[in-house]
């Protein structure tokens, strides 16, 4: 090791010397963290750009106040401290100003580097305007102990090939860790006294364009050494948590976004607890002492959930309103792919069926317990509400006998207040269902739907095309909250208003039975400046009259504008053609998959693909299969997947506030009840859009 490193590795913070050890039962220590601040009192952001590069000075000293009050150890800024000024001398002096502000701590603080910290000025010009507690002289990659916990501080600010960034030689999808840093931080890992917690700019926790390019070997010495525990990074702008392999990767919300003064308070005990308290829409999460992680997911008043309820076997979806109404979606059941070669893992287990499982989840986040106001069936097949073929028996009634499965395997633990569904009572529209059915479940929801109204008083309605309020606030006052019926039995609303009828001309010609999946219904979702596309399985291709092929969804593209999440439709099985993901343009896809053949890779390379529409999106259903072969399209579209849902499935968790300007995506282990976090994602909106029904 040289000199100047085995120099860095003894620093150590003035706030206290080492006295905790592995295990001990020294004091927790606690360390305020803020990042990507971005402060140039002069620049103005792009039209669109949520930045708010003047106000970073006033978060500053709101921080530094709010740090002294509560008494922590320790601040750390993690880069991207300031930004571009229009000359190296006013890149110094934003530099200066929040230097100042941040010194105003009474305590020790701490500095990362960020790649705007090198815009137009050096590395060394900017260590040579900054402090950090212990040094002489302030070091780009350092550690210091405070009572037996070790905090690393890496940069990673160079080029690839390990040219150090400077003077606005760098992209920011270009950072490296350089081998001298490698070794510094095997031989910091190597002799700490207890859990360590490495802190950079730039992320460690995938290969994707915000990471570090040689993030994997980082990951890998950090799982070797037994004692990181957390890692704590920015660079992102939106917030974001992921374990891998037992370490928690946090990324900070961007504190130069939006008028909220994002940071995090973070705990971390000897033992290798961790809890980390997000202000201002950043995230929270901890690490228990069993090695799990949790995230606080549930419901509170003004806020919008929906949980996608993940069991290999059917699809099932919990929405939860503002003001604490709920909706379940579909609750299916199909064992038709078991023990074969698209088969995905039935979880928890197989000793309950996929209605019971999912009502069990309800059960404990469901604001009212085991009271679901609403059930909404899309459609009449087994995936989505049960059938005739899978089941746990025939249940006798006196309204007539239904098979156990999928919704009447929740209904015996849950109550449902209404049913809405596309054609009950008569199910005859636009064609007689009951017939033509291959799977019964038709027959099964409408001996089911006489049972339940017979025995838990429920009622029972047909699904309302064009209604703004069929789905209500039923407990309270939703402001700016609505649901539209956007689509039903292959009809729809155009965006004057207008009913367009996709199967008008089959039905008038005498058709015998219509594709299931292109009566699904739709609903929007809107909640302030949040917008969320559902629509079952809607999906179908058609034969014109001079030969050619047409997607029902590219129809139904005509009705939409951009949303912020979209539930891709029929589980992403060869769906989503191009016109509809062009009209959607989704920061989120998302999808309920319960076989090998689902998000498979025509869908997902369309949903990846940035000629129908520019900007992030991200491919986030409850499991993302690769068991299946490889299809030409190939598989570019994983840059966009997150590796979490690539290496197991998992609940998925979406939280809107009040407002609708952010939102979350939190992923829960589906392995067993437990709710373990596995990663969370925070999301921007983009300010919604409107129509004529809207």
């Amino acid at each position: 090791m040289k000199r100047r490193d085995f120099v860095k590795l003894g620093a150590l913070a003035a706030c206290a010397p080492s006295k905790g050890v592995f295990g001990g039962e020294a004091q927790p220590v606690r360390l305020g963290f803020i990042t990507d601040c971005h402060y140039a009192a002069h620049r103005l952001p792009a039209a669109g750009d949520r930045r708010n590069y003047a106000g970073g000075l006033a978060k500053m000293q709101a921080f530094v106040a709010a740090m002294n009050a509560a008494g922590v150890d320790f601040v750390v800024e993690g880069g991207d401290f300031k930004d571009l000024g229009g000359t190296p001398a006013e890149s110094l002096a934003y530099l200066d100003a929040m230097e100042g502000a941040f010194a105003q701590f009474r305590g020790p603080r701490h500095h990362v580097l960020g790649n705007h910290d090198h815009d137009n000025i050096s590395k060394e010009e900017f260590l040579g305007h900054i402090a950090n507690a212990g040094q002489e002289r302030a070091q780009a990659y350092y550690s210091f102990d405070v009572r037996g916990i070790r905090f690393i501080v890496l940069d990673a600010c160079y080029r690839a090939d390990g040219t150090p960034y400077c003077r606005g030689n760098f992209s920011w999808k270009e950072a490296f860790l350089p081998p001298e840093q490698v070794a510094f931080l095997r031989a910091a890992l190597a002799s700490a006294p207890g859990p360590c917690v490495p802190i950079l700019h730039q992320q460690l926790d995938a290969e994707d364009e915000t990471c570090v390019r040689n993030a994997a070997e980082v990951r890998a010495i950090l799982e070797a050494s037994g004692k990181v525990k957390c890692v704590l990074q920015g660079h992102y702008h939106e917030s974001a948590f992921r374990e891998v392999n037992g370490i928690g990767y946090y990324t900070l919300a961007a504190n130069v976004m939006g008028q909220d003064n994002a940071y995090s308070v973070v705990t971390v005990s000897a033992q290798g607890e961790v809890t980390i308290v997000g202000h201002g829409g950043a995230a929270s999460c901890s690490r228990q002492a069993d090695g799990s992680w949790r995230a606080d997911a549930a419901w509170r008043p003004g806020h919008y959930q929906v949980h996608f309820i993940y069991t290999g076997r059917g699809e099932a979806m919990l929405h939860i309103f503002p003001d604490g109404t709920t909706m379940m979606v579909d609750c299916g059941d199909s064992m038709r792919f078991q023990g074969t070669p698209q088969e995905v893992p039935l979880l928890p287990d197989c000793s309950r069926r996929s209605g019971e499982w999912a009502a069990r989840y309800v059960a404990r986040v469901n604001p009212r317990g085991s009271q679901v106001d609403y059930f909404h069936l899309s459609h009449y097949h087994e995936d989505h509400g049960g059938g005739e073929r899978y089941h746990g028996g025939v249940i006798a009634s006196e309204t007539g006998n239904f098979h156990l499965c999928g919704l009447a395997d929740a209904a015996r633990f849950l109550t449902f207040g209404k049913l809405v569904d596309r054609a009950s009572p008569t199910f005859d529209d636009p064609l007689d269902v009951l017939a033509s059915s291959r799977d019964g479940t038709p027959r099964n929801m409408r001996a089911l739907y006489a049972h339940l109204k017979a025995t838990q008083g429920t009622a029972i309605e047909r699904f309302q095309l064009g209604a703004h309020d069929q789905f209500r606030a039923l407990h309270g006052t939703a402001k700016d909250f609505s649901v539209f019926n956007l689509c039903v039995n292959g009809r729809y609303v155009r965006k004057d208003g207008s009913i367009a009828d996709i199967y008008a001309d089959r039905v008038k010609a005498g058709a015998k039975n219509l594709n299931e999946n292109g009566l699904s219904c739709g609903f929007i979702v809107s909640y302030g400046k949040f917008r969320l596309y559902s629509a079952g399985d809607f999906s179908d291709v058609l034969k014109a009259t001079d030969g050619s092929r047409i997607c029902t969804e590219d129809i139904i593209a005509e009705a939409l504008g951009p949303v912020d999440v979209a539930k891709v439709n029929h589980h992403g099985h060869h769906a989503m053609y191009s016109g509809l993901v062009k009209a959607l343009q989704a920061r989120v896809w998302t999808a309920c998959v319960l076989d090998q053949l689902h998000m498979t890779d025509d869908t997902c390379s369309r949903l990846a693909d940035r000629s129908l529409y520019r900007g992030a999106r991200t491919i986030l259903p409850e499991y993302m299969p690769l068991q299946r072969p490889l299809l030409p399209e190939g598989r570019g579209y994983l840059a966009e997947v997150p590796m979490v849902v690539r290496q197991q499935p998992c609940h998925l968790v979406l939280d809107v506030p009040e407002g609708g300007e952010t939102y979350s995506i939190t992923c829960l282990s589906a392995a067993d009840e437990a709710n373990r976090l596995k990663a969370r994602f925070g999301f921007f909106s983009r300010g919604g859009w409107t129509s004529k029904w809207m």
